[in-house]
Formats: structure tokens, C-alpha cells, sequence
């Protein structure tokens, strides 16, 4: 028996030496057929989205569903550095106006890895855009003892090499990146997961395909990034150039941006305070810079207009609806819009249990999004996990116990989303909206101008008008009229 096990150890030992060397030869082999590069640049046209939002488009201007249309980004140029090592890139962009004009206003992209952040001992959101690449992957794979083994993928064989950065997740589990080496030894996929506080544990698909000679150095010609499912960034690759001399300068910052690192700091505390607009209507606020909800009282339960941009928001607007609303479950929390500054206090909101409302074209993600197990936190949903409920309204819906009613409506078509809902309350004429921002003194914008038609159309009549984002001073119906000229 001591035979046995002693040759079993020394196979499981010899095993595990020659999956190591396996691995090894993977990387060698994949390094090769990408050119044994140092450093690598490549360029062409792109186009990203600010994630849970879509992007500004010069001849699309209006939102037709989460990341769409997405921003294109003209002379698009990337440098891959493997012995800083960093990553660079930039390229011209057209972006939303000021205070939400739909004009367009000439911008600059610019993202980058610096040496710092590219230490996976660093926060992996900072460093894991340089290992999502083919050159950054196999650099990592080569210093991080990668493991290996064969996975089938849309009928397709691969050799699939596994490897994780030293710095843990706040769940205090590993992070894991795949790469996806086909039989040309060409890296066509790399994958790892991030934890999101509205996507859990989001899946960052990085797909390379069409791999071609430009002129010496091997590049694909294509490149998709999907993040939770979701387009995200895509190149289109039109030249490319092996170990340029100059890589070290090329793709500066712009003027006034640092070298960057990773963020640091803890947000202040928030400090609620409430304003009472009627019996069991509450606005609830932080201040300056703040996102405001509203919580409604009915006879056995509460509604919570909106839960903040983030989750120390939604835990604070909730611990201040407990103690204004004593003894009654928050039932309902609705949602005004599926952007990430609006969804960010829904998860401790549905932890607590309660119920999302949302337009009907927002479902679909946030039942997936919020659904989605979240091993790599832990946040309040993650130390208390619920499946989220989600409740779609269509272009109206009246909630009411026979006392209270709170009336809910879709504005469409308006240019910030096609999922946009509005709350009205009938009895103290309070309508409550999430991006229709007024700025007194200056007219309305063309989200303001997509609504007002809006409402002359259903003849809401309102005298008290509330922003998500908040206002320095209680604003009415005459501001948002004096706004649009009438």
C-alpha cells in the first residue's frame, strides 16, 4: 500500500511538472506566432460607451436601448509596452454638450495602464485592460504560473491557458484570466471577471479575430469587448507596427492629465436630511451634488422613488425611510432610467426585498445584471443574497390603496434613454423625473424639450418639480415653462 500511494504522489507530482512545462510551451509557442514583440502599436477607427449608457453619435442622436449606439472614436492609435510595462491609446471623439444638449463638442479619448497600475498585486479594474490584450495575457501568463488545459467553444478546439493576478478580490477570492489559443497558436479570446456593483460578477470578453501580417507585425483585424454581455469597446484594426523605436513617447497624455494610479480615498459620509411634501411624502437629500429620492407612504408598505447613485446612498436613504416610516417594508423601489448613476443604491434595496419598477425596455438587464452571482464581493446583496424582482411598466401605470396614488409614466421618444420613467403624485401635484434637468437662467435642454410636450400632451398638472439630480432651490412648473420660453 505505502508502494501505492508513494508511486501515486510521484505520478500526481510528475503530472502537475509536466502541465507546468505544458504551459510553458503554450506561451512560448503563442509568443512566437505573435512575433516575439516588445512592444507593439496599432491603429484604425473604434467606438466605446460609457457602460449602462450609449454614446454620441453624429448622425444617430437618440438612445435605442443600453449601449446603443456606442461612440465612434476616430484616429483611433494603441502602444502595447511589455517592458514598462503600459498601454496607451487615444483618438478624437464627439461627445455630448453641456447640461445635456445634444449638440456635439470635439473631444479626446485617452485611456491608458501605466506601469503602477500594470502590477497585479494593484486593483485588477486598474491593470486588467493591459492583460485583456493578446501581448499583455501571455506576459502575465509567463510570470504568473499559468495552468493549462482544452476547452471546445462554439465547435472550436483550444488550448486554454488559466492564470491569476496576486491581488484578491474583496471577497478574498482569486481572480481568474483565460486565453483562448487556437491550433495557429493565435490568442483569439481572452476572458477574466470583475465584480460590478450592478453586473456581480461581470464577465469582460475580449475577442481577437482575423489575425494578419501588417507588414511585419501580426495584429488582429478585428476586436470586440463585451462587458457582462454587453457591447463595450470595438476596434477595427487598418496598420500596425512591431517594436517601434519610438513607443516610449508615443500616445501622450493630454494636456492636464496625470500619469495616473489607482483611486484612493473614502467617499465622505452622507448626511440625510428629509423635506416633507405632503402627509407620507418625503424628499430625501444629501445636500449639494446630491441624488434626491422620494419615499411615499402607503397602508401597509412604502415606495422609494429612486435609490441613489451608489450603495452607501441606497443604505442611507434607507435608514433614514425606517426611521421617517417606522414599522413598514419598503415594497417597491423605482427606477427611473437603467444608467449606472441611477442604478447604483438598487442592490442594498434589493436585499432588503424589495421590488424593482422600471420601463419595459429595462428589464430584461436588470434582471440579468442584478441576478448575476456576485462570489467576487461583498457588498450587502453579496452578504445578503436575494433574486432581484423586476416589475415593467409600459407608457403608464397608477399605483394606489384607495388613499395614496402615485401614477407612473414612459416619456419617449427623448433623446437620454428609451426606458425613461417619470413619477407624478396627484394629491400634492408633485412630479418627480431622474434627467430632465432645469438650470434657472438657462433654457431648457433637449431632454426638457422632450418632455414638455409630454406633458401638455397628458396635461399632468404639476406644481412642485423634482430632479434625481438636485436642485439648488425648490423648483415649479413655472421654472420648467419660463425654461422653454412659454
Amino acid at each position: 500500500m505505502k508502494k501505492i500511494l508513494l508511486a501515486a504522489t510521484c505520478m500526481a507530482v510528475l503530472c502537475a511538472s509536466a502541465l507546468a512545462q505544458d504551459a510553458k510551451s503554450v506561451i512560448a509557442a503563442a509568443q512566437k506566432a505573435l512575433g516575439d514583440v516588445k512592444s507593439i502599436t496599432y491603429s484604425g477607427s473604434a467606438k466605446d460607451v460609457a457602460f449602462q449608457q450609449c454614446g454620441a453619435n453624429s448622425t444617430d442622436m437618440v438612445c435605442r436601448s443600453m449601449h446603443d449606439p456606442m461612440r465612434p472614436i476616430n484616429n483611433y492609435l494603441r502602444v502595447i509596452d511589455l517592458t514598462a510595462p503600459a498601454s496607451r491609446h487615444t483618438g478624437a471623439t464627439n461627445n455630448i454638450g453641456p447640461g445635456g444638449s445634444t449638440a456635439l463638442t470635439p473631444g479626446t479619448f485617452f485611456q491608458q495602464v501605466t506601469p503602477q497600475q500594470a502590477d497585479v498585486s494593484q486593483p485588477w479594474n486598474t491593470s486588467l485592460e493591459f492583460y485583456l490584450t493578446p501581448w499583455g495575457f501571455l506576459k502575465g501568463a509567463a510570470e504568473n504560473n499559468a495552468t493549462v488545459s482544452k476547452r471546445k467553444v462554439a465547435g472550436k478546439n483550444y488550448t486554454v491557458l488559466t492564470w491569476s493576478p496576486s491581488v484578491k478580490a474583496p471577497s478574498g477570492k482569486n481572480y481568474v484570466i483565460n486565453g483562448y489559443v487556437d491550433g495557429k497558436n493565435m490568442v483569439d479570446q481572452v476572458e477574466t471577471w470583475l465584480g460590478e456593483n450592478i453586473m456581480g460578477d461581470m464577465h469582460i470578453l475580449a475577442t481577437y479575430s482575423d489575425w494578419k501580417d501588417f507588414s511585419g507585425a501580426m495584429a488582429p483585424a478585428k476586436i470586440v469587448q463585451t462587458r457582462g454581455g454587453w457591447p463595450f469597446f470595438e476596434v477595427n484594426v487598418t496598420a500596425a507596427k512591431a517594436n517601434p523605436s519610438d513607443v516610449a513617447t508615443l500616445v501622450p497624455a493630454p494636456a492636464g492629465r496625470g500619469p495616473g494610479g489607482p483611486p484612493g480615498g473614502t467617499p465622505p459620509a452622507l448626511t440625510v436630511t428629509s423635506e416633507k411634501l405632503g402627509d407620507g411624502l418625503y424628499r430625501l437629500t444629501t445636500g449639494p451634488g446630491s441624488y434626491d429620492s422620494v419615499i411615499v407612504e402607503f397602508k401597509d408598505h412604502i415606495m422609494m422613488l429612486e435609490a441613489g447613485q451608489s450603495e452607501a446612498r441606497g443604505l442611507a436613504y434607507i435608514a433614514e425611510t425606517k426611521k421617517l416610516i417606522p414599522n413598514k417594508p419598503i415594497r417597491y423601489v423605482m427606477n427611473t432610467h437603467p444608467h449606472s448613476d441611477h442604478t447604483g443604491g438598487l442592490p442594498p434595496l434589493v436585499a432588503e426585498g424589495a421590488t424593482i419598477i422600471t420601463q419595459k425596455n429595462n428589464q430584461a438587464f436588470l434582471e440579468k445584471a442584478l441576478n448575476t452571482p456576485r462570489t467576487l464581493m461583498n457588498d450587502t446583496l453579496a452578504k445578503n443574497p436575494k433574486k432581484a424582482k423586476v416589475e415593467a411598466i409600459l407608457e403608464k401605470k397608477v399605483y394606489t390603496d384607495g388613499t395614496r396614488t402615485v401614477e407612473m409614466y414612459h416619456v419617449f421618444p427623448a433623446p437620454h434613454s428609451n426606458g425613461l420613467i417619470i413619477a407624478y403624485m396627484p394629491k400634492e401635484k408633485v412630479l418627480f423625473q431622474g434627467d430632465f434637468s432645469v438650470n434657472p437662467g438657462e433654457p431648457a435642454n433637449d431632454h426638457v424639450k422632450a418632455l414638455v410636450p409630454f406633458l401638455e400632451k397628458t396635461k399632468i398638472d404639476f406644481d412642485r418639480y423634482i430632479n434625481v439630480h438636485t436642485s439648488a432651490a425648490p423648483q415649479s412648473k413655472a421654472d420648467v415653462w419660463k425654461a422653454m420660453g412659454k
